[in-house]
């Protein structure tokens, strides 16, 4: 079964934990993706509230060219009063709503608007700009209600409230603080969202191997994912551990000295395709993929092998973005930056990932 629930079935469901946010295109909204911990699956949420994305020009309404102002993208240009904080004022700006993000940014051409004139916010990604907009919070807990997110807190343990009574609301009693009240109350907030249950969420690791030429290093082009995909090596937090092995005519299978709570399938050289099949269909019956480097090699490269091989885009969980593979409805979690980043290398790994 899928780890996903149909979105939008629901007037009232369960609490989740918001993991990620997405632009959808055919539905022109944001897609929120809920954890729900109780059933270990994702849940998809549209926004139904008809927000748009936007930015900023400080040039008059009157002033904005044609050019921008009468393309069938942009839906109005309103004023609006905001505050510039570098001059501690408040000045009135031009808001351009529009139809598609690709008008405000993400293109090199004259279609995005940050590309005509000078501009505010165009460079925050859409959905980025949603939450922030929506004061949403990625890990923290939510429910829907009536078809509105609504904050779900859960209460934190009597220990931490005892330990935070000790260490910070007792020594502030006695504070030189303008306004205690005010820096207790942003204490608590944060404390309340650090801490926040954290679920052991259903999640499946993967890594592909790629048909290379003997003597060659070349790496494969997943554009072209004109190679054939030999294996594929899986691992779930279920304790599932697994490999899908390609055969090839005259290589000897040799000797399995893998662990034996380790499972190998075998495909025959002809089927590949039934092989990346039986992958999809793997992944989708978890809510959390995880890889390394896979936003740029491992997905993207079973994404295009899946369409040369001629399986539906019905029946392949992943789709393309402009320089990058991730999941329609489930999370992709890739590890190589967080790997790459010196901290983690160096304090939370001492060293052992370079």
């Amino acid at each position: 079964m899928s780890s996903l629930k149909q979105e939008n079935n629901f007037e009232n469901i369960p609490y989740g934990l918001l993991i990620s946010a997405v632009y959808n295109n055919q539905k022109k909204a944001v897609v929120l993706k809920f954890y729900d911990p109780a059933s270990e699956m994702i849940f998809l949420w549209a926004d139904k509230s008809g927000h748009k994305p936007y930015c900023y020009s400080k040039l008059a309404i009157e002033d904005i060219p044609t050019n921008i102002s009468e393309r069938d993208d942009v839906l109005e240009i309103i004023p609006v009063e905001r505050v510039n904080i570098l001059e501690d004022k408040t000045i009135t700006v031009s808001k351009i709503l529009v139809k598609d993000p690709l008008a405000i940014g993400g293109t090199q051409t004259n279609k995005s608007i940050r590309n005509l004139i000078e501009t505010w916010e165009s460079d925050i990604k859409y959905y980025e700009n949603y939450l922030y907009d929506n004061q949403l919070i990625v890990g923290k807990y939510y429910k829907i209600e009536n078809e509105h997110v609504v904050p779900f807190n859960l209460k934190i343990s009597d220990e931490t409230k005892l330990s935070l009574k000790n260490m910070l609301w007792d020594k502030l009693d006695n504070s030189n603080l303008p306004n205690a009240g005010e820096f207790e109350d942003h204490i608590a907030q944060w404390a309340d969202l650090l801490n926040q249950p954290i679920p052991k969420i259903k999640r499946i690791s993967l890594d592909i191997e790629v048909e290379t030429e003997t003597g060659r290093l070349i790496i494969p082009d997943p554009k072209l994912a004109d190679k054939k995909v030999t294996a594929i090596g899986v691992e779930a937090s279920d304790g599932l551990k697994q490999i899908f092995v390609l055969r090839k005519s005259g290589v000897e299978e040799g000797i399995n000295e893998l662990l034996p709570d380790v499972k190998v399938v075998f495909y025959d050289e002809n089927k590949e395709k039934e092989m990346i099949s039986d992958i999809f269909e793997l992944i989708q019956k978890y809510p959390l993929l995880i890889t390394y480097n896979g936003d740029s090699f491992d997905l993207p490269y079973l994404y295009n092998r899946a369409n040369k091989l001629g399986i539906t885009k019905e029946k392949n969980p992943l789709y393309m973005m402009r320089d990058s593979a991730t999941l329609i409805k489930g999370v992709h979690l890739d590890l190589y930056r967080t790997m790459s980043n010196r901290a983690f290398q160096i304090y939370a790994f001492g060293q052992k990932y370079t």
